[in-house]
């Protein structure tokens, strides 16, 4: 009789060690499930952001190369380039109230160090999109070299203006017109004034030089 009793203590005391395993197993399948399915979701969204900010740096290049080649002409000089010599222009993209922009000057201006010619930064900036959810930020270098200038200019400063660019230095031959455009497309709206973007932001750049 007391072995009877002292075997049913057994398979009781097996029993709920089976049951603590059993339950250890499904928790930790369902853990790892849920992991996998909150790391698929950052994945989701991670790529969505990627995605709107890629769109939004591609499209801001393609509006900058359309105002720098085709619409900076003076109302006055017909064919005479108005970033060229310096001068106010107005941009309007992605159907936004045009804005009116003037090249910097100072300590945030592209420097010609060698050579003979002029060189001006233009800087201006879009929120746009559904709901205002995405920004462009386009800065273009516009540098002419003069024709009788004794060798290629050299324009400097670059890497303050545009970090990506892979050099502070580069060359415009004689004659010649030179462009590089940034375009940096973001998954939230331009920040008010100087003000930076906030956690989860994406940042996306295009880069051309023309």
């Amino acid at each position: 009789m007391q072995t009877k009793k002292n075997i049913q203590r057994h398979e009781q005391g097996f029993a709920l060690l089976i049951s603590l395993i059993v339950v250890g197993v499904v928790l930790s399948v369902g853990m790892t499930i849920l992991d996998l399915s909150i790391k698929q979701v950052r994945l989701s969204t991670s790529s969505r952001d990627s995605e709107t900010a890629f769109h939004a740096s591609n499209a801001g290049a393609e509006c900058a190369r359309y105002w720098r080649r085709e619409k900076s002409d003076t109302p006055d000089q017909e064919n005479t380039d108005a970033m060229v010599l310096g001068e106010d222009v107005d941009v309007s993209c992605f159907g936004s109230d045009e804005i009116d922009i003037s090249p910097e000057s100072g300590q945030n201006e592209p420097k010609i160090t060698v050579g003979t010619g002029k060189s001006y930064l233009y800087k201006y900036e879009f929120t746009w999109g559904a709901g205002n959810d995405r920004c462009t930020k386009i800065n273009t270098i516009v540098t002419t070299a003069d024709i009788d200038s004794p060798g290629p200019v050299l324009i400097a400063n670059i890497k303050t203006l545009i970090p990506s660019y892979p050099e502070d230095t580069t060359e415009c031959e004689p004659g010649s017109q030179c462009t590089i455009l940034s375009s940096r497309g973001y998954n939230k709206p331009c920040p008010a004034g100087e003000g930076a973007f906030g956690y989860g932001t994406v940042e996306r750049e295009v880069l051309l030089q023309f």
